[in-house]
């Protein structure tokens, strides 16, 4: 009797094993690619060791002959077809997100150009416990980026002109069993 108690246990622990679902997330395509008569751009969502996407890494290859300038306090985070805030990433300061100050990236003419980015309104922050305690770079995570339409409104200066970029993927969270 014993055995066969033990036998049916372990029959039903294989079957709800078997039955646990988990996620799997999958960009489509896995990069996004635009280009212009200004520059070459992909988008990539990257899971940053996670199971899920967290970021994105943006490469930008400019065509032109002259250098020209990644405008971040003007690109913006895109989900389900609304902007959602800009975007930050290492070695950025909270007081140039604070004031709209956050320096451009100079992208030289014929020179590839690559950026891990996470939108700001994604971040994960862990509770302060005391008040007093300041928020640092190091405090700061990439939080995970939602299904649907995920992508950048980038703007790109270029002489004083801005050229405007829409690039976006779809996220979906599929779960398997």
């Amino acid at each position: 009797m014993g055995k066969k108690v033990a036998l049916s246990i372990i029959f039903i622990l294989f079957v709800f094993t078997g039955c646990v679902a988990s996620t799997v997330w999958k960009s489509t395509p896995t990069v996004q690619n635009a280009e212009n008569e200004y520059y070459e751009a992909h988008l990539e969502p990257l899971t940053n060791g996670h199971k899920f996407f967290v970021s994105f890494r943006l490469s930008v290859t400019n065509r032109t002959r002259k250098n020209f300038e990644i405008d971040w306090n003007k690109t913006r985070y895109i989900h389900n077809g609304r902007t959602r805030g800009g975007f930050v990433f290492k070695g950025i300061k909270p007081e140039d997100i604070r004031n709209s100050t956050i320096p451009p990236d100079t992208i030289l003419a014929g020179v590839p150009f690559s950026k891990v980015i996470s939108p700001f309104t994604m971040l994960a922050r862990p509770p302060l416990r005391d008040p007093g305690v300041e928020t640092t770079e190091s405090t700061i995570y990439p939080g995970i980026l939602p299904t649907g339409e995920n992508g950048i409104l980038l703007v790109i200066r270029q002489n004083g002109k801005a050229v405007v970029q829409k690039i976006t993927l779809m996220i979906v969270a599929q779960e398997v069993r």
